[in-house]
């Protein structure tokens, strides 16, 4: 079976390396619904409602609520005439601030399709009966699928349990963003995917994250075509207490709408992206674990001791020497306890980015991301064999000199790696992003540097390095809010120009992107408050 699949993922990378043109029109996404349903809506914390409890179902909204969007209700177009004095028949207002109800969500993703589903397994609580549940974001509720204990099936699919336990499903629509992205869409939708799953995790709750499932019976489960939307993750928790066992209820899910522009994102992938997605979640697919190579230990430079043979010292100052320290590793100041749950819920991504970032920012941004802070069930992820190395590309960072550096988690230090009087290459970025915030603060690159190459991976290794190269593109995300700073992610790169100047050896390839600075203003943009509301309706 392994030859049969051998190519798969470099037959996809070369398509997409291939694949230059732009759509000339974008499907609108669709939320996945299912008609005719019972509906339980979930509570939310905004503006004039009852705060959140320690219930166990008020811990799942509160796990939930990361995800949904949050409607902002914006300036209307004669208010802002009203306001800059430009006529109402405008084109810009409607471009900058429409006037309308928009939706934003905490979670960053690709052109913002939210290519991921959640769903429910629950074991029963008093507030809310047992069944699976397919979860509304837009309305913040649950829609009942299957009425009855899931304790049976959870059994099959993850093993029999000596206790009650709820479990939330992560499911991909990897045809989502098809219609935007070409065939790239796949590959950053899998990231989009590792993003979710480490939003879900940021919670308290004592969760349990799997990611090694049986596809087809995952799909039994939740009643899904795996050719549309696979199921990548489940994320068990405690149930806080053991209720009367109801019997499942006979049949399968309801059907759901909102799956048309999938169909039509479907018939327009890639023949490859279609074959790595079936490469990857057929029944033989889960008999081939992810690879767990890495690169060689001394293909990688090691780090400097001083020359009296000492330990390298540590600095605790906020700022780290410059000049001729530069060529050496630098300890970074201590990284520092970070609260991901609080900003979990508000980040978003800037706009535009300003200078001003210091060593501090830096080191607590890293460490997060390698996986050295947040929940538990967020470090074990760390520590998986394919969890992607970390770069950092330093340009206005109060303490640390320009350069390129290697993050080592273990010692807490960057290693300088860049070429000597390398430059910055305008074509590693994307033409469409600003190069004020590609030069503002530094840019956190998440790196494969496994024994092979990602084009000769298996299709279950590819996706699960880029599933959890979005756990730690988000992590960081979360960390640069946490300590004041702003980021944007970017998916789309030039590889071999990037690899060039962070001097990355041989075999290492660049995965995904993460810009890091102050939060500044657009140029050009009117800033204005907009109002937190309740999104059922």
């Amino acid at each position: 079976m392994g030859a049969s699949r051998a190519g798969v993922a470099g037959r996809y990378l070369a398509a997409v390396q291939a694949d230059t043109g732009q759509p000339t029109a974008y499907l609108p996404p669709r939320g996945k619904r299912y008609p005719g349903v019972a509906r339980r809506p979930l509570r939310w914390p905004g503006p004039g409602s009852v705060p959140l409890g320690d219930g166990c179902l008020d811990r799942l909204s509160a796990m939930l609520l990361g995800y949904a969007p949050r409607r902002a209700e914006t300036i209307t177009l004669a208010g802002l005439s009203a306001l800059t004095g430009a006529p109402l028949d405008t084109p810009t207002p409607s471009r900058l601030l429409p006037g309308w109800h928009t939706l934003r969500r905490s979670v960053p993703s690709g052109g913002a399709f939210h290519p991921n589903e959640i769903y429910l397994a629950w074991a029963g609580s008093p507030d809310l009966a047992a069944g699976v549940y397919h979860y509304d974001p837009p309305h913040h509720c649950l829609e009942l699928l299957r009425p009855g204990s899931p304790a049976a099936r959870l059994d099959r699919l993850l093993g029999v349990a000596a206790a009650p336990r709820h479990a939330l499903l992560l499911t991909h629509r990897p045809w989502k963003n098809t219609s935007k992205y070409g065939a790239f869409g796949y590959r950053l939708g899998i990231v989009d995917s590792g993003v979710l799953l480490a939003q879900m995790l940021t919670s308290p709750v004592d969760a349990t994250p799997r990611l090694d499932l049986d596809p087809v019976l995952a799909g039994e489960l939740l009643g899904l075509d795996a050719e549309l939307e696979a199921t990548y993750a489940v994320i068990e928790f405690p149930a806080d207490a053991d209720v009367p066992w109801t019997p499942p209820a006979s049949g399968g899910p309801p059907p759901a709408t909102g799956l048309d522009h999938d169909r039509l994102g479907h018939d327009a992938a890639h023949p490859s992206a279609v074959a790595l997605h079936r490469a990857t979640y057929d029944r033989d697919a889960a008999a081939q674990p992810p690879s767990a190579d890495r690169l060689p230990a001394g293909c990688l430079p090691a780090d400097p001791v001083p020359a009296d043979g000492s330990p390298a010292q540590r600095l605790p100052a906020d700022r780290l020497p410059m000049g001729p320290v530069a060529g050496r590793a630098l300890d970074l100041p201590p990284a520092r306890p970070l609260d991901l749950v609080a900003v979990a819920a508000r980040r978003a991504s800037a706009a535009n980015l300003g200078p001003g970032l210091t060593a501090g920012q830096v080191a607590d941004i890293l460490a997060c991301a390698a996986g050295r802070a947040g929940s538990p069930a967020l470090a074990a992820l760390a520590r998986q064999p394919l969890y992607p190395e970390i770069w950092c590309l330093a340009r206005t960072v109060d303490g640390i000199p320009a350069d390129a550096y290697r993050y080592r988690p273990y010692h807490h230090r960057l290693v300088p790696t860049g070429p000597p009087g390398a430059a910055d290459d305008t074509a590693a970025y994307p033409h469409r992003v600003d190069r004020r915030m590609v030069t503002r603060g530094a840019t956190l690159y998440l790196v494969h540097a496994g024994s092979r190459p990602v084009d000769q991976l298996s299709p279950a290794s590819f996706h699960r390095l880029h599933l959890l190269a979005g756990v730690a593109l988000h992590l960081a995300g979360l960390a640069a809010a946490a300590t004041g700073a702003a980021s944007r992610a970017l998916g789309g790169l030039t590889a071999d120009a990037v690899a060039a100047r962070l001097g990355l050896p041989d075999g290492a390839s660049p995965l995904t992107q993460l810009l890091v600075g102050t939060p500044a203003p657009r140029p050009g943009v009117l800033a204005a408050h907009l109002t937190e509301g309740n999104p059922h309706g």
